[in-house]
């Protein structure tokens, strides 16, 4: 799956999902080399999979990738593969952390165990943008602060706090704020605006790196959320007043 702007042509597609690539590159017919009859048991290897996932992911600025990435030795192998070989690319890693202990064959609402975090944390490391729970904040970087949590990776990702009152505690680009509750009324489709807004404003995102910080414009930051917000089904005439810049 792909997110796009429908309405600005771009010369490159804006959001891949890591999720949706691996996916179709494993539904992918098996290919056959040429002249001969048998398939190619290798273009469904790790290695195979990520040459398949690669041109659309290159051609991407942004990289969506969730907890669930992490699953299974083969899948969890591609994403490491990939992350590898997009690293000197300009493809910015966003990191959706959406725990589900199930999937892992935990209880409902365990926390995520050693090996979760071990294998978690060259994920962190690598992600430009981290979109996160208060409560998996706590599990995943054990502070509910975004400032703490970006001071605390070296490439100083933007990160989104959402706590259980729906308050959105951000830090993004030497800035952070807050949007009041009942501001994003689709967190999904927030994340997703608010991706696409920063492919057009990468500034906002300050340095991508460790070194000096940029600073953020607060007024075109401002302007950023608010149409995110929008997006997600909130009025922006109402919405300025409940966004806090600092």
């Amino acid at each position: 799956m792909t997110l796009t702007t429908p309405f600005t042509p771009q010369a490159h597609t804006e959001v891949v999902a890591f999720s949706e690539a691996m996916h179709d590159a494993a539904a992918a017919p098996i290919s056959c080399p040429p002249n001969l009859g048998a398939p190619n048991p290798g273009t469904h290897t790790p290695a195979g999979l990520t040459e398949a996932m690669l041109p659309e992911i290159n051609e991407s600025f942004w990289l969506l990738i969730t907890s669930d990435a992490l699953l299974g030795a083969s899948q969890h192998q591609v994403l490491r593969m990939v992350l590898n070989r997009t690293a000197p690319s300009d493809v910015l890693v966003a990191l959706d952390v959406n725990w589900q202990p199930e999937h892992w064959g935990l209880p409902p609402e365990a926390l995520p165990t050693a090996e979760v975090l071990q294998r978690f944390q060259p994920l962190a490391e690598a992600a430009a943008l981290i979109r996160c729970s208060s409560d998996e904040a706590e599990a995943f970087f054990f502070s509910r602060d975004p400032e703490r949590i970006q001071d605390r990776l070296a490439h100083r990702p933007a990160v989104l706090v959402t706590d259980p009152a729906r308050v959105i505690r951000w830090s993004i680009g030497g800035r952070c704020g807050r949007m009041a509750p009942g501001l994003v009324k689709n967190q999904d489709i927030f994340l997703a605006e608010m991706l696409e807004n920063l492919c057009a404003n990468p500034q906002l995102l300050g340095s991508a790196g460790p070194g000096i910080q940029a600073i953020a414009d607060p007024d075109r930051l401002c302007e950023q959320l608010l149409k995110a917000a929008a997006a997600s089904g909130e009025s922006k005439q109402e919405a300025r007043a409940l966004v806090a810049v600092a």
